[in-house]
């Protein structure tokens, strides 16, 4: 959805865009990245919380070091009987 411009904030955004070399659409986009940072970094209790990704979850484990517990066949064994019912 297109936001609604003045005359004055396009000059704006295509000088800064001329300027850096980038379209006026990054160049707004930048500068409404650093702001919202901004204010996150001012008011961090209503920033909106981002949910981990794979690759941070999988460092968290990795950090944990190796497993030494039993193994899935150990636990399985452990909670089931030979027709595979609960114990």
């Amino acid at each position: 959805m297109p936001l609604a411009t003045s005359p004055t904030t396009e000059a704006l955004a295509n000088e800064l865009a001329a300027l850096r070399g980038l379209t006026p659409d990054e160049v707004v986009a930048e500068a409404l990245r650093a702001e919202l940072a901004r204010e996150q970094s001012l008011h961090p209790s209503a920033a909106v919380k981002k949910e981990p990704t794979v690759e941070e979850w999988l460092e968290k484990i990795r950090r944990l070091g190796p497993w030494d517990g039993p193994s899935s066949t150990e636990l399985f064994n452990e909670m089931y009987d030979d027709y595979g019912l609960p114990r």
